[in-house]
């Protein structure tokens, strides 16, 4: 993929919360124009407001929610693309380096107003590019504005000191805790009542708070980490499907086949094969 993915949203009314299955082979940019967001990322939430930055690397978990369902007005861009974006570009650019602001500790970052003007302005030419019909010429400028864009971060970075980002309350930071927990230990029998119960909480108020928190509800989050390393071990081992779904936490191969189409529209073999082409 060396064609980027941009999009403009503006939701208005209803609240929005992303898919369930959300982690991909894509570097992904998003920010905040207009509103707030509950922004998950790998293992902790973050409340993301108007002139927020988000950076997300490859096959990171995250999903966006709606904070509050009475004011679900939000205003966003969002830019993906993979590690040969720059490839038609000069050989002397080290794109490797630019891509590195990615595997930084910083998936947030909030932006002075200088900084959002100037970031706001690129975006808006990137998105005003995105729409014309595409050749090369348009194409290389949308590769040129990102590329500005990442040094442009990349700058931020390397001037800033690390930001231990507050969680936005206790009952984020607990959730965030038992998210990291299922992240460590998905290989195990995992049922919301020995959650609620390791965690003293009951089984109904772990339900609600773990979805309003990270935007999943339990099994979903669950099985998104499950099938992401499924994934990892199908693309990097030789072990069998069967040995994987054990591995991961599935003791029914049936069923580890059954969710693992539902998040890749592949079956493990399907998935092993294609992705060794």
């Amino acid at each position: 993929m060396n064609k980027p993915v941009i999009t403009h949203v503006k939701r208005n009314s209803e609240p929005f919360n992303m898919d369930q299955k959300h982690y991909h082979n894509l570097f992904e940019i998003y920010y905040l124009l207009k509103g707030e967001r509950n922004y998950f990322i790998n293992q902790r939430s973050y409340h993301v407001k108007k002139g927020d930055l988000v950076l997300i690397n490859k096959n990171i978990l995250h999903k966006t929610s709606t904070i509050d369902r009475k004011k679900p007005e939000h205003e966003r861009i969002l830019i993906q693309f993979d590690e040969n974006l720059f490839s038609s570009l000069a050989a002397e650019m080290n794109a490797a380096e630019l891509f590195g602001i990615f595997e930084k500790k910083e998936n947030v970052l909030s932006l002075n107003p200088e900084q959002q003007l100037w970031l706001e302005e690129e975006l808006f030419k990137l998105t005003a590019e995105s729409k014309k019909e595409r050749d090369a010429e348009n194409a290389l400028y949308i590769n040129l504005i990102i590329a500005e864009m990442l040094i442009f971060i990349k700058r931020i970075l390397a001037k800033s000191t690390i930001q231990n980002l507050k969680y936005p309350d206790q009952k984020h930071k607990k959730i965030s805790e038992i998210a990291a927990y299922i992240s460590q230990n998905y290989n195990e029998k995992l049922t919301l009542g020995r959650l609620a119960k390791k965690f003293n909480y009951s089984s109904g108020y772990l339900s609600r708070v773990f979805k309003e928190v990270t935007g999943f509800n339990f099994v979903e989050y669950k099985n998104n980490v499950r099938i992401k390393e499924a994934s990892k071990l199908l693309l990097q081992s030789n072990l069998s499907v069967t040995e994987i779904a054990t591995k991961v936490g599935f003791n029914n191969i049936t069923h580890f086949g059954r969710i693992f189409k539902n998040f890749t529209d592949l079956s493990p073999l399907e998935y092993r094969k294609v992705k060794d082409l």
